[in-house]
């Protein structure tokens, strides 16, 4: 039940491994810690914040920097009535965040990020045995340097002690002294937390009340974390049922609400693909309203407040189920009914209604024909509204589930364009969401997606090219001197539509010495599991890559003999200072399931100068995409012949003949002979 699209996931994990350098972590000058308390009082429960009472409207933050963007979120929240922001994990920008939102006027509840275990069910490279007590020490250690940090800074209003830990498969759930272990580690981290910081409460935070589990969370919270203060409960369509479901556990604690929004994709219908259908921007808003209006802000004698999820942007316009703003910071309605539940008073700039899009039913299309849509879109104070439209590669997989590592590849097919849309659809058969966005004249903004697919002859269980690398790959198998390597997202030098983009800074000292990266399916995985199956006959592996110092010179290559069979190595590149477009050549390789979909090492010498930046981004697999169906190619060679029509007579009078019933009547005979005579020849491609 953790909704965060793979940024999210990538960013917390990179905020979590880097700790701070102590340079960058000094901050909060000019003002003491604040003190904040939990307490009980003959009306229930609430939090004192220096004193006075502090009830938390707040939004959840996805990025790890100060930037004039992250300023802009941070005005929105302030001016709808917010007063808090929560994090997931400390990184190096933390001290800065925490400075720009106590500038702000904005508390921040700030994560520890714990180490997933093995069989979480949101993170499938998880690894961490929380049955190696000396490992949960020398976890615990680490964190208690972050507690060191910032524990003084004024804007520090609680300690979120991991995060989802027990959301796990149910074998593992199954795994009941493991489970345990991850309890009791939470409880010995938030004990450290207290002894270091006294005057921040401590919170764990869950997905929903976890009723699935073995054990569920309130019974696990209850007898393994006496020092846990507070029980975080993510929560989004169960909202409404919160509260009674603690009330009837035996947590006698408060709780609050880590993360709010809409319903989530895992419980959504879904097409006959099983794709997921999103509501519309304004069935969105719905959500956010009456969650805060019915399972929080009424609920405030036990539930301290909550944060919506995601008060941020996210990197591509075709991923929008979870944005409370476009992807260049524009607020939508989602934004504007939480400034009246907050304030009692509608927002002085309201955004545009959007309803939907007609025209688009879960609707399946043959290559050539036309979308025809209308988004339902209307502006409260009359403003004109132009429309960006976008096509995209789904975001879903072929099961429903979210792909964590999408990079939501699109393509603007008409920007400031108006409500009604006629455009050809894409070409290559398979899964899309066409987008909608509705722009007022007042920087406001609101959305619907629908999904449709191409058809087409994608084979059965392999991945139709081309396909963005990064949607099925990790950059997770780091090589050789990998302590000298760091990887951050970026920008893609092709805009909001471009693929993911990497930045590795390389901090070598002057000897001889090598370090690189495998992009691994599934991610960490040297041929231990299967790889990727992909179409056969790609054409090459292409992507951007660029430097900021003349004279990087990486190797870069495909597939490795030990895990793939095959190896295709493009060794001396010398990398731009531009983005260029780079190819690794595929023809004539013959492949099965691919661990390595891609890779580069970096080498130097003994007195080499090795600080630089090294960009990779767009990475693509080529190749031809699968041809348009040819049902009456019954032998499957691509052309409607005598060998077709064989197959026919064949079955002559048969009413169980399957494809050979060319016209679907039940019943082989004339009719399908002349079906097949009349669509004689090549099949389309």
């Amino acid at each position: 039940m953790n909704p965060r699209p793979t940024p999210l996931l990538a960013l917390l994990l990179s905020m979590a491994f880097a700790l701070p350098d102590p340079a960058i972590a000094e901050g909060g000058a000019g003002d003491g810690p604040s003190i904040v308390q939990v307490e009980q009082t003959k009306d229930g429960w609430r939090l004192l914040r220096d004193g006075e009472p502090f009830f938390i409207r707040g939004g959840c933050i996805v990025r790890g920097g100060v930037s004039p963007e992250l300023i802009d979120l941070f005005t929105e929240l302030r001016n709808a009535g917010g007063n808090c922001i929560r994090l997931w994990a400390t990184g190096p920008g933390t001290m800065g965040i925490l400075d720009a939102a106590h500038e702000q006027g904005l508390g921040v509840f700030l994560g520890l990020w714990m180490d997933h275990p093995l069989g979480h069910v949101d993170s499938a490279g998880a690894f961490f045995d929380y049955t190696n007590v000396n490992a949960v020490l020398a976890q615990i250690e680490d964190l208690r340097i972050q507690v060191e940090l910032y524990k003084d800074h004024p804007a520090l209003i609680a300690w979120g002690v991991g995060n989802e830990m027990a959301h796990l498969t149910a074998e593992a759930d199954a795994q009941t002294l493991e489970v345990r272990m991850i309890w009791r580690a939470i409880n010995q981290t938030a004990a450290m937390v207290k002894e270091v910081d006294p005057n921040h409460p401590t919170v764990a935070v869950t997905a929903e009340t976890g009723d699935w589990h073995e054990i569920d969370n309130a019974t696990q919270l209850a007898n393994w974390c006496p020092n846990i203060d507070i029980w975080g409960i993510n929560a989004y369509e169960t909202m409404p049922q919160i509260r009674d479901k603690v009330e009837n556990g035996p947590w006698d604690r408060p709780y609050f609400i880590p993360e709010y929004g809409p319903q989530g994709w895992w419980s959504s219908p879904q097409c006959s693909w099983n794709t997921r259908i999103e509501h519309s921007n304004h069935v969105k808003a719905d959500w956010y309203r009456n969650g805060w209006i019915d399972a929080i802000e009424s609920e405030s004698d036990r539930c301290l407040g909550g944060f919506a999820f995601a008060w941020d942007t996210l990197e591509s316009p075709i991923d929008s189920w979870w944005t409370m703003f476009d992807h260049e910071g524009r607020p939508t309605e989602c934004i504007d009914v939480l400034y009246e539940a907050w304030n009692g008073t509608p927002a002085p700039n309201l955004s545009p209604v959007v309803t939907g899009i007609t025209g688009l039913n879960c609707p399946t299309y043959q290559a050539g024909e036309f979308i025809q849509a209308e988004l339902l879109a209307t502006d409260p104070e009359g403003d004109a509204l132009e429309v960006d439209w976008l096509i995209g590669r789904e975001v879903f997989d072929a099961d429903g589930g979210y792909l964590w590592e999408t990079t939501g590849a699109c393509d603007f097919i008409v920007q400031g364009g108006d409500l009604t849309l006629e455009i050809e659809v894409p070409e290559a058969p398979g899964a899309y969401r066409l987008v909608g966005w509705a722009r007022d004249g007042s920087g406001r903004t609101g959305v619907a997606s629908a999904p449709f697919f191409v058809d087409g002859e994608i084979p059965d269980g392999e991945v139709p090219m081309p396909f963005p690398l990064d949607d099925y790959y990790g950059p997770s198998g780091f090589m050789g001197a990998s302590w000298i390597l760091n990887r951050s997202n970026t920008d893609s030098p092709n805009g909001a539509c471009g693929g993911t983009a990497h930045k590795f800074t390389v901090n070598a000292p002057p000897i001889a010495i090598w370090a690189g990266c495998a992009w691994q399916h599934p991610t960490n995985n040297w041929g231990t599991a299967p790889g990727l199956a992909i179409m056969p006959g790609g054409t090459a592996v292409r992507f951007l890559a660029w430097s900021d110092k003349p004279g990087t010179v990486l190797d870069f290559f495909v597939g490795t003999e030990g895990t793939d069979g095959f190896a295709v190595n493009l060794d001396g590149v010398e990398l731009p200072l531009e983005p260029t477009e780079i190819s690794i050549p595929l023809e004539g390789i013959e492949y099965d399931d691919v661990v390595i979909g891609f890779g580069w090492t970096y080498s130097q010498g003994f007195g080499d100068d090795g600080a630089r930046e090294i960009y990779i981004s767009d990475i693509v697999w080529d190749g031809p995409p699968p041809p348009p169906p040819c049902p009456l190619d019954l032998n499957d060679d691509r052309r409607i012949d005598a060998w077709d029509l064989g197959i026919v007579l064949m079955n002559f009078y048969s009413t169980t003949a399957g494809d050979a019933d060319a016209n679907g009547d039940g019943f082989v005979d004339q009719q399908d002979i002349a079906v097949i005579l009349a669509a004689w020849g090549p099949c389309p491609e």
